[in-house]
């Protein structure tokens, strides 16, 4: 009699083979790596969405106070690297570019320095000044260069801010009729 034999042959397997194991634990790496994938992405994106949003509220800010200063001046000039804006007698604001391409607006009372406030705008590869005359009206420029990110070969942008000399005057100065 061969009882014992039998019995387990029609018993259920238990446990896993080697191969399934292996299976298994490549299926989980496989997962494993895409989520990491995955994980990298997204942080880049986070990274570059916040890059872009840090540059335009810097670019907001410094095209705003530019603007106000070139309308409310009454003379320009460009000395290079600086714009000089002079809005009312003793008082002078001055737009600096440095070398690395950061803009500095400097508030002046007499010649003296009274107000810095450097623009620190992400991503950006240089800045330039310039004054054009467009239809006998006096316009200052500022160009900020910029390059979404160094490790890729995206294309420099140029941002420009044009702003028109002596658009707004105190009141009582203003011709009668005239749009502020």
């Amino acid at each position: 009699m061969s009882g014992p034999t039998n019995r387990r042959r029609t018993d259920p397997r238990r446990g896993v083979t080697l191969v399934e194991l292996m299976v298994f634990l490549t299926a989980v790496a496989v997962m494993l790596g895409l989520g990491v994938m995955i994980l990298g992405l997204a942080m880049r994106l986070e990274t570059d969405g916040r890059a872009a949003f840090e540059r335009s509220e810097a670019l907001g800010r410094l095209s705003r106070r530019f603007r106000a200063d070139v309308h409310e001046s009454r003379s320009l000039a460009l000395d290079g690297t600086v714009l000089r804006l002079e809005p009312g007698p003793g008082r002078a604001v001055e737009y600096r570019v440095d070398e690395r391409g950061a803009v500095t607006r400097v508030v002046l009372d007499a010649d003296k320095e009274s107000a810095r406030e450097p623009y620190r705008i992400p991503q950006s590869v240089g800045a330039r000044l310039e004054l054009r005359e467009i239809e006998g009206r006096r316009f200052a420029a500022l160009k900020v260069d910029i390059q979404a990110r160094k490790d890729r070969i995206d294309p420099i942008r140029a941002v420009e801010i044009l702003a028109l000399a002596g658009k707004t005057a105190p009141a009582g100065l203003q011709p009668e009729g005239a749009k502020p």
